[in-house]
Formats: structure tokens, sequence, C-alpha cells
């Protein structure tokens, strides 16, 4: 497959008048060649960055673990705490080029706890779709080496439908592949709701 095979395909899809069609071509675009899917994000950036990143990643990320699953992204939960450096290497030796002494190359860590997107409300793991999409943002719009980043997920638990603006199922949605635990929070002392996993000794 060439770029204008690419471009003719997702066009196509986009035709159809629902941009979640497109954003899941997309992703297989990437898993099948990271660099025909570059190239084409960079032939067509105005059309095709609204396709990858907002406004329809935020659908994307209500339904990612109904989509197929491809393998991109980085995943620390709160049952590494105290291992998160042995999380992040095990993924670089995997995933990462290395210098000339066998040491990973990585540029840019994009993460997120996944507790608000876009406005969406907290949809935890699901939320991958934001630091794949902000990397790709920056791999065309700043020219980041795509090869060296990470976009990562710290799942820190999951609020209930509650949590979600759509009131969604997430949390215990049988596909769902996160922590099935409740988000621990508590009031600051300027009085937000933080997440207490990320206070107190490590």
């Amino acid at each position: 497959k060439n770029v204008e095979e690419a471009l003719e395909q997702v066009h196509s899809i986009m035709s159809l008048g629902h941009q979640l069609w497109a954003y899941a071509y997309m992703r297989m675009l990437y898993h099948k060649s990271p660099d025909l899917y570059y190239t084409v994000l960079l032939a067509e950036p105005v059309k095709l960055l609204p396709v990858v990143y907002t406004p329809t990643v935020g659908e994307a990320c209500q339904k990612f673990g109904l989509m197929p699953q491809y393998r991109r992204g980085c995943y620390v939960s709160l049952s590494d705490r105290g291992h998160v450096r042995e999380v992040l290497e095990e993924y670089a030796r995997a995933e990462l080029p290395t210098d000339a002494a066998g040491r990973p190359l990585c540029d840019c860590i994009v993460f997120s706890d996944g507790g608000r997107i876009l406005g969406l409300g907290d949809l935890a793991a699901w939320g991958m779709g934001i630091p794949i999409g902000k990397l790709d943002l920056y791999t065309v719009c700043a020219g980041v080496n795509p090869y060296r980043t990470i976009p990562l997920i710290i799942d820190a638990g999951c609020f209930g439908t509650e949590g979600n603006t759509d009131h969604l199922i997430v949390r215990d949605h049988p596909l769902y592949t996160g922590m099935r635990a409740n988000r621990q929070i508590h009031t600051s002392a300027a009085g937000t709701q933080v997440n207490t996993a990320y206070y107190g000794k490590g």
C-alpha cells in the first residue's frame, strides 16, 4: 500500500460521515506501517489531525476497549508503585531504538491518568488515545521522532458510571483492562479534589 492508496481509502471512510471509522483505520495503518501512517498524516495534516486527535479522539477513548487493540502505549498501575522504573525500562527495551551503547533512546513521554478526558470525565485506561494522539500531533507539527516516544497511562483506578459525562460503563465493562478499583481522592489544602495516590510516601 502506498500513500495515494491510503489517502483514497481514508477519504472514502471519512465520506461515510462518522470519523470514528477513519480513526480506527488510521490506528490500523499505524500498526501495519508507522512510516506510511506518518507520511499520510503529513500529506494532509489539516484534514487528518482532527481524525487522529481532537475532536475524534474523545469518542475513540469512550470506546477504546471496544475497538481493535494494537500494540502501542505503556501502562503503569498503582500496583507497580516502587517499580515504575522497571516498568518503563521493560517497555523501552521492547519498543524503543537504542544508542551505540545499547541504551534506549526516548525524547518525549506523554502521560495521563485518563481522569478528565476532554470534558468527558473519567475514562481511565481507555484514555490511552490521548497520549497517542498528542504524540502524533508533536510528530506532525514539531518533528518529534515518533520512534523515540512513549505514550503512557497511569492506571490509578476509575470511577463508576457517575464519573464520566455520558455515564458509560468503563471500569466494570468486561473488556476493560485497567484496575477495577475506584479512584481514591481527597480534598487538598487549596480546596480541590486530588487523587490520593499521587500524595504521601512513594
